[in-house]
């Protein structure tokens, strides 16, 4: 496809970004505020202009086509990228209306969003969160494309794009139901070896940092079933004989709710770093710069709270 850029106008990039978002005619012409003819006449002028028909009308929508799927990586970054740059010199206004998209998994969704969330009614009343699921494969790209503003995770991507601030160290540990006979006079690595086992999927085709310690370590778990998220292993530990390794902060919510036991690890394995996730095109955004440095400062207080619990 030869394109002369001078001949294509921005709005109709932003009319392709909201058709792509939608896939509905009607939708986008709402979040663009514009009529529905308007959306339809620009979408045609751009199809025009790129020789591409862009989308096929379905039964379900505007369904794109290969070569739309192409484009919107480029054109979602480029815009995104030129919103950043006329923007950055704007002061971060805590009383405005603001918007913020976010990727935690449940731990993190558990463990930090209630919190969040009350810290940044007293702040900024008028701010927006979107927590998006933590979709590892595509959590890169999703970053750079403006899709995400932020990721709090454990995973780490070897990306000179993206950059880490680190937030707290968790400790994994062990729980299991009240009278399982594995921790009676102590969880032994032979107990945990020979018990059942809940287990994580896998993501971003790899392990958790558990599988992969334990793997180091030759420590073998029998799974009996795997669950994609923390939050379901309490409730199935306590009915079942199965045990569960989560992070310390899950387990020590939950064991008085589920009336649950909680023992270390019978191997010694350093802890799992949680960090803050954002594209390096994002570092001089006021709005991020500033949930960065809340979101930083919450977990600085969670870390020291279980400091002072742990040596009472």
């Amino acid at each position: 496809m030869n394109v002369n850029l001078r001949q294509i106008d921005l709005n109709l990039l932003l009319v392709f970004d909201a058709l792509m978002q939608e896939q509905n005619l009607s939708r986008a012409a709402l979040r663009l505020h514009m009529s529905q003819p308007t959306v339809s006449n620009a979408l045609a002028r751009l199809r025009a202009q790129l020789g591409e028909p862009l989308f096929k009308r379905t039964a379900r929508g505007m369904l794109p086509t290969a070569q739309a799927q192409a484009l919107y990586g480029p054109i979602r970054q480029g815009l995104h990228l030129l919103q950043l740059g006329l923007g950055s010199q704007e002061a971060f206004d805590l009383q405005a209306e603001h918007s913020f998209r976010l990727s935690m998994n449940d731990y993190a969704q558990a463990t930090l969003l209630p919190a969040l969330l009350a810290h940044l009614r007293l702040l900024a009343p008028r701010v927006v969160l979107s927590v998006q699921s933590d979709e590892a494969d595509s959590l890169s790209a999703r970053l750079a494309a403006g899709e995400l503003d932020l990721a709090i995770d454990y995973l780490y991507f070897a990306s000179s794009e993206l950059c880490y601030q680190p937030l707290i160290e968790e400790q994994l540990v062990v729980i299991g139901r009240a009278g399982h006979p594995a921790f009676v006079g102590g969880l032994t690595l032979a107990g945990y070896q020979q018990s059942q086992h809940v287990l994580i999927l896998p993501r971003a085709g790899r392990g958790s940092p558990l599988e992969i310690i334990l793997g180091s370590a030759k420590v073998h778990r029998q799974a009996q079933v795997h669950v994609p998220h923390y939050l379901t292993i309490p409730p199935i530990v306590a009915q079942s004989d199965l045990l569960g390794t989560v992070p310390r902060r899950l387990a020590e919510h939950f064991a008085p709710i589920y009336a649950l036991q909680i023992s270390p690890l019978p191997v010694t394995i350093p802890p799992v770093q949680v960090s803050l996730i954002w594209h390096r095109q994002q570092e001089l955004a006021p709005g991020l710069r500033w949930l960065r440095e809340q979101i930083a400062q919450l977990f600085n207080q969670a870390s020291g709270a279980l400091q002072s619990t742990s040596q009472t």
